[in-house]
C-alpha cells in the first residue's frame, strides 16, 4: 500500500494545512461539479470484516461492523460546506465515517464499499439513485484508485436546492429522527416511492380500478411487498416484533405482512387512489413467532412533503382484544345466568304449561283404551284420539325445547326475525303467570314489519324479562299489560311494554338500567342491566319512561335488517 497521501492526511490533524490532497480518479464515469460531494475514505481496518462478508461469515450487524473500521481520509470542499462542524476539514480527518454521514446512508455506503473492493455481490451496481435533503434528483457513484487501494471514493450528487450547510439541515432532520425513536407506539419510516412507476404505468394502460387488478395479479402483491422498503424503525418497533437492532427491520416490508396478505393488498389499493391515511386491525408475526393484533396506520407522504417517507404505525391491541373477549365471556355467562334465574320464577308458568299437554295425552289414551275394550272397537274414534295424544306429545316437546334453548350455553346466532313472532313466543313462557293474577293482556302487532337482525334466544329474554317485571309491577285486584310492536319512521322496528302498576320513581329513572340496581326485596338487579347490554349489541336502544295514564314503559327499537 502507498501511505504517503495517507499519512499526511492522517498527520496533519491539529489543523494545519495540509501537504497534499485526495482526489477521486479523473478517469472514472463520475461526473464532478459544483452540485457534488465526494469522500474518501480509508477501509484499511475494514479489511477483516469484508473478507468475513465475502467469505460468507458476515456479522449479524454486518454494516456497523464494516463501517466501524472506516475512516474518513479527505472530503472535499462541497462536502465540507455541506457537513463540516466547527474547525471545518482538519476536525474531519481521521474520524469515523459514520460520525458524519447520516444514518440512513449507512447502508448505501456500506453496500459501496463492498462492490468497489471486492466486487461483492458479483455485478453489484457501483452507482444509484439515492433520496438526499440536500439534493434533488439525487445520485451515488463509488470508485477506487489504483494509486491508493485502501482508500474508497463516493460521490454524491444531484439539484442542490439551496446552499444552506448541510449541518443545520441534518440537525433539523436529527430533531425528527430523535423524536419519531421516543415517540410511544411502534412507528417504521417506509420508502414506497418503487410503486410509483408501477402505478403509473397501470394507469397507462387504463387500470382505474386496481382491485380487480390485484385479484388477477397477485404477483403484483409479492414483488411489492419486496420493493417497498423499511428505512428506519423506532424503539418500540423493535420492541413488538422482538428485534434487538433497527437493522433487523430495514428493507423490504415482506415481514410485516406475513401474517395478512390480504392487508397489503389494501394497502396498495389506498396508495394506488391517492388517499392520505389506511387504518385497519390486522395481525402482524413477530421474529421470534409470536402472533400479535394490531392496528395499523399508514400516513402517506403529499408534496411538498419528503415523498419517500410514508409512515407506519402499528398499536399492539392484542391484550386489549383479549381482555374484550374475557369480557363478552363474562357477560355472556351473566346472560346465561340471568336466564336460568328467569326460568325459576317461571317455574310455576312452567309446571303448567307442560302439565296441559300431559294432561290431555293421558285422558285421550284413557278414552282410547275404553273404545278399545268395547266388543266392537271404534276405530275411527280411536284413531283421532292417537292423533291428538301424538299433537299434545309433540306440544310438550315444543315447550320442553323452548326451555332448553333459554337455557342453553351457547354463541348468539344473529338471523333475520321477525319481531311479532318472537313476542309471540315470548308470551308463551308467561301466559300463565298472566291468566292466574287476571292480569288483561292487549298486545297490538304491527302490520308488514321489516325482519330484524338478532339472537332469537336473546331477543326472547329482553321480552320475557320486561314481561316478568311488568306482571310483577302489578298491585291491584286488575291488571293491565299493553304489548305493541310497530316499524318508526327512523327505520327502525320497535316493541313497547305498558303495565298497569304505580310506574317508576322520578328518582330511580335514571337508575333501573344500572347493574345490582332493584327495587324488589329478593332482587338482585342484573336483569334489566343485561337487558340493555343486549339491545346495546344489536345496534338498538331501550328506554324507561312513566306513561302520562299511569304505569311504567319500557320501549325498545332495533334496526331493521340491512339499515344497521
Amino acid at each position: 500500500m502507498n501511505a504517503g497521501p495517507i499519512s499526511a492526511a492522517k498527520a496533519d490533524r491539529g489543523g494545519r494545512k495540509l501537504n497534499r490532497r485526495l482526489v477521486p480518479p479523473q478517469n472514472g464515469s463520475m461526473l464532478f461539479a459544483e452540485t457534488t460531494a465526494w469522500w474518501a475514505l480509508d477501509i484499511s481496518a475494514a479489511r477483516p470484516t469484508i473478507d468475513a462478508i465475502v467469505g460468507g461469515d458476515a456479522p449479524t450487524h454486518w454494516v456497523e461492523a464494516l463501517l466501524a473500521g472506516v475512516t474518513i481520509a479527505d472530503i472535499d470542499e462541497n462536502n465540507l460546506h455541506f457537513l463540516g462542524p466547527a474547525g471545518g476539514r482538519a476536525r474531519m480527518i481521521g474520524q469515523p465515517f459514520t460520525t458524519f454521514c447520516p444514518p440512513e446512508s449507512w447502508q448505501t455506503g456500506a453496500e459501496f464499499i463492498l462492490a468497489a473492493v471486492a466486487n461483492y455481490p458479483p455485478g453489484a451496481a457501483k452507482s444509484r439513485p439515492i433520496t438526499s435533503i440536500a439534493f434533488r434528483d439525487g445520485w451515488a457513484e463509488v470508485s477506487t484508485d489504483e494509486a491508493h487501494p485502501d482508500i474508497v471514493f463516493i460521490a454524491v450528487g444531484g439539484t442542490v436546492a439551496d446552499d444552506r450547510s448541510f449541518w443545520a439541515v441534518r440537525a433539523s432532520e436529527e430533531r425528527y429522527r430523535s423524536l419519531i425513536h421516543h415517540l410511544p407506539g411502534a412507528l417504521l419510516q417506509v420508502d414506497s416511492r418503487a410503486m410509483t412507476a408501477i402505478f403509473d404505468n397501470l394507469r397507462d394502460e387504463g387500470v382505474a380500478d386496481i382491485g380487480p387488478y390485484l385479484d388477477a395479479h397477485p404477483e403484483l402483491v409479492d414483488l411489492s411487498r419486496k420493493i417497498v422498503q423499511v428505512t428506519d424503525a423506532n424503539r418500540d418497533a423493535l420492541k413488538l416484533f422482538g428485534a434487538s437492532h433497527p437493522e433487523e427491520l430495514i428493507g423490504a416490508v415482506d415481514f410485516l405482512f406475513a401474517a395478512s396478505f390480504d392487508t397489503a393488498k389494501r394497502v396498495i389499493i389506498t396508495h394506488f387512489e391517492g388517499r392520505r391515511t389506511y387504518r385497519e386491525t390486522t395481525k402482524v408475526s413477530t421474529f421470534d413467532g409470536r402472533l400479535r393484533d394490531v392496528e395499523m396506520v399508514v400516513t402517506y407522504p403529499t408534496p411538498p412533503e419528503r415523498v419517500d417517507v410514508t409512515l407506519i404505525s402499528l398499536d399492539d391491541i392484542t391484550d386489549r382484544l383479549r381482555t374484550e373477549a374475557q369480557l363478552r365471556q363474562l357477560q355472556a355467562d351473566y346472560t346465561r345466568a340471568t336466564r336460568i334465574s328467569m326460568l325459576g320464577e317461571l317455574a310455576t308458568s312452567i309446571a303448567h304449561e307442560v302439565n296441559q299437554p300431559l294432561s290431555a295425552i293421558a285422558t285421550n289414551a284413557e278414552t282410547s283404551l275404553r273404545w278399545l275394550s268395547r266388543e266392537e272397537p271404534n276405530l275411527v274414534k280411536v284413531h283421532q284420539l292417537t292423533t291428538r295424544i301424538a299433537a299434545s306429545a309433540r306440544h310438550a316437546s315444543d315447550i320442553v325445547q323452548r326451555i332448553r334453548n333459554m337455557a342453553a350455553r351457547r354463541p348468539p346466532e344473529r338471523v333475520e326475525l321477525d319481531l311479532n313472532e318472537v313476542v309471540e313466543e315470548a308470551l308463551q313462557f308467561v301466559r300463565y303467570e298472566i291468566e292466574s293474577r287476571s292480569i288483561e293482556l292487549s298486545v297490538r302487532r304491527g302490520r308488514r314489519l321489516p325482519p330484524v337482525l338478532a339472537d332469537r334466544v336473546q331477543l326472547q329474554q329482553v321480552i320475557v324479562n320486561l314481561l316478568l317485571n311488568a306482571v310483577q309491577a302489578q298491585t291491584g285486584q286488575e291488571g293491565l299489560i299493553d304489548v305493541s310492536t310497530f316499524a318508526a319512521l327512523d327505520g327502525s322496528v320497535q316493541c313497547t311494554i305498558h303495565d298497569g302498576g304505580p310506574g317508576i320513581a322520578n328518582e330511580n329513572l335514571g337508575r333501573v338500567f344500572g347493574s345490582f340496581f332493584s327495587t324488589k326485596e329478593e332482587g338482585i338487579g342484573i336483569g334489566l342491566a343485561i337487558c340493555q347490554s343486549i339491545i346495546t349489541a344489536h345496534g338498538g336502544t331501550i328506554v324507561a319512561a312513566n306513561h302520562p295514564r299511569g304505569g311504567a314503559v319500557f320501549r325498545f327499537a332495533l334496526p331493521a335488517a340491512g339499515k344497521r
